[in-house]
């Protein structure tokens, strides 16, 4: 089990995945979950929008023909998105049930639905468990919760009391980060020093970047993936079928084809596969999204390959995009030796980051950065707000900038190095 002592729980998994990145070559580890490099149309999860679709809410699943003949399931109207947590079903074992501090049986009435639930009658409220007993036996359950943490690369070493007076304030970033709204209470000079940061760890330069502080890693993959449909509305995004669910989740929102390529044993995209799902739709743009650390294994895609296929494949720069989903470990890339670099040096577009995660914090939050040209694409001006709208959110949670700006200046880049080494 993983205390709250000890952290960087996906470390260990970053760290493996990250040396053995660069090889491919005869290797057991690298054997493809296909079954063989020549991917057939059932290997490939092929999910596309025929054009006879009605984009109204229908009951109906769509299909469409493989090269094959066979019928192949939508991936963005089909039940099925990335691949399940091994850690979000029932524990039959009860791990670590003798560790926790249990509730009581008074404190577990205490928080049962009938005892939290609202009253509406005067009658309900006399009758109704006082609320310092109930916010009392919810802080035992949240402690002993916290006590020992496994599973979620969360990061529970942290103390922001100096922040708690401000919880008094309704902090709402409304509209950009970079463009002021007429609501007053914000926390913008936070949040733009938070994507400042985060910029030049990632090696953009000032005026060609934009982001802004998200609600998680989801948001600012569905922020990254809509940039790009933008970019290339007749795109077809390709991702391996180890991908965290929100890429697919954006795919079907934005009504966006989509390629779920098998991986290898590693849990990276399997290359050759991908080169020759590339290869069969030259006529239609690339929107790729590389993961940057897998929700189970850790996987992290080798960018420099993917480039290279893009390269060996003539895609030219213009008819390309790049999202990288760097929720679990792009944050720590830059601090870990011989890792393959991240970078906006390179040709790509997007970055989503959790905050929650490696920085640690109180709410889920996260970071999304792209190219400033890229955004142009989405801003609206929206009058009553005296700014302009380019975020998924419209309301914006204020206090999780000033969170990560705190952590942020509190670890500085020594601390977060340390924690990752």
């Amino acid at each position: 089990m993983a205390s709250a002592s000890k952290p960087n729980c996906g470390l260990v998994s970053a760290q493996r995945f990250i040396n053995t990145n660069g090889a491919h070559n005869n290797s057991s580890r690298n054997k493809s979950t296909a079954s063989s490099s020549a991917a057939s149309a059932d290997e490939v999860e092929d999910y596309s929008f025929p054009p006879e679709l009605d984009l109204k809410v229908s009951s109906e699943v769509p299909f469409k023909k493989g090269t094959d003949g066979e019928s192949v399931l939508d991936y963005t109207s089909g039940p099925k998105s990335g691949t399940p947590s091994p850690w979000a079903v029932f524990d039959a074992w009860g791990a670590g049930s003798d560790i926790l501090d249990p509730l009581s049986p008074e404190e577990e009435k205490v928080l049962s639905p009938s005892s939290v639930k609202i009253p509406t009658t005067e009658a309900e409220r006399e009758n109704s468990t006082n609320e310092t007993d109930i916010l009392q036996a919810y802080d035992h359950f949240l402690k002993s919760r916290s006590s020992v943490h496994f599973g979620y690369p969360y990061n529970l070493m942290y103390n922001h009391e100096e922040l708690y007076p401000f919880m008094r304030y309704s902090i709402n970033n409304l509209g950009d980060p970079f463009v002021q709204s007429n609501y007053g209470v914000h926390s913008r000079q936070f949040e733009c020093s938070v994507i400042d940061f985060f910029a030049n760890l990632w090696n953009i330069k000032e005026g060609e970047y934009w982001g802004y502080v998200t609600t998680c890693g989801t948001e600012g993959n569905l922020h990254g993936i809509l940039l790009a449909r933008e970019c290339h509305p007749n795109g077809i995004l390709y991702s391996s079928k180890e991908t965290h669910y929100s890429i697919f989740k954006a795919a079907r929102y934005y009504r966006m084809d989509s390629k779920a390529i098998p991986t290898l044993a590693t849990g990276e995209i399997d290359y050759d596969i991908l080169a020759s799902e590339i290869a069969k739709n030259k006529d239609r743009p690339v929107i790729i999204n590389v993961n940057i650390g897998t929700t189970v294994k850790g996987a992290v895609d080798n960018l420099d390959r993917i480039l290279r296929i893009l390269n060996n494949l003539n895609i030219p720069r213009e008819r390309f995009h790049i999202h990288c989903d760097g929720a679990l470990f792009a944050m720590m890339m830059p601090f870990v030796d011989f890792a393959p670099e991240i970078s906006f040096k390179k040709p790509i577009d997007s970055i989503a980051v959790s905050g929650h995660k490696m920085l640690g914090c109180p709410m889920p939050c996260g970071v999304a950065l792209a190219r400033k040209e890229h955004v142009k694409k989405v801003e609206q001006r929206i009058d009553y707000l005296n700014s302009v709208d380019t975020t998924i959110m419209g309301s914006r949670n204020g206090q999780a900038a000033l969170y990560m700006w705190y952590s942020l200046r509190k670890k500085g880049v020594d601390g977060i190095k340390r924690d990752v080494v």
